[in-house]
């Protein structure tokens, strides 16, 4: 496996996602994103443990793109390769630029991402969007929220 295949699974797997999100694609997203899936912001994680909470994040998002007049939404990969001694998982970097009908429609952001080939498929596993949440919404308040309220009784309850 070589650099240049690592870079062209990374893409087809970013514009699938990308097409799927905003197609509100469910089925065609989850072939291509695992689940459970970790996705994070600089002030925020949220790991989803099933199509449904997959469903919501992701329908949730693409609300906070539309609401800010974003009409393409395109992720392009900057590098990628294989994990050493792996040849079942692939590390990345993207940018994601959108733009809507005067322009640009939220700034252009950097990610960091992690592909899995599971049951011969590519699939997401983890996202880092370099950004804070509060910047747009990547993932969802409620969400995260109750997750982050749910580890922080989990560590109250061990000492």
């Amino acid at each position: 496996m070589t650099a240049s295949e690592a870079v062209l699974i990374y893409q087809d797997n970013l514009d699938v996602v990308s097409r799927a999100l905003m197609d509100c694609d469910l089925p065609l997203m989850m072939r291509h994103i695992a689940v459970p899936n970790m996705m994070s912001t600089k002030d925020t994680e949220i790991v989803m443990s099933s199509p449904e909470e997959l469903d919501i994040v992701m329908s949730d998002f693409r609300n906070q793109l539309l609401a800010r007049g974003v009409e393409t939404y395109e992720r392009t990969c900057i590098e990628a390769a294989f994990v050493a001694g792996r040849d079942d998982m692939i590390a990345g970097r993207h940018k994601t630029a959108t733009t809507g009908e005067d322009g640009v429609a939220v700034a252009e952001y950097l990610n960091h991402m992690v592909l899995m080939r599971i049951d011969g498929q590519w699939k997401g596993i983890w996202l880092q969007a370099i950004m804070d949440n509060t910047e747009l919404q990547i993932l969802s308040p409620d969400i995260a929220a109750a997750q982050a309220e749910a580890r922080r009784m989990l560590n109250t309850l061990r000492r």
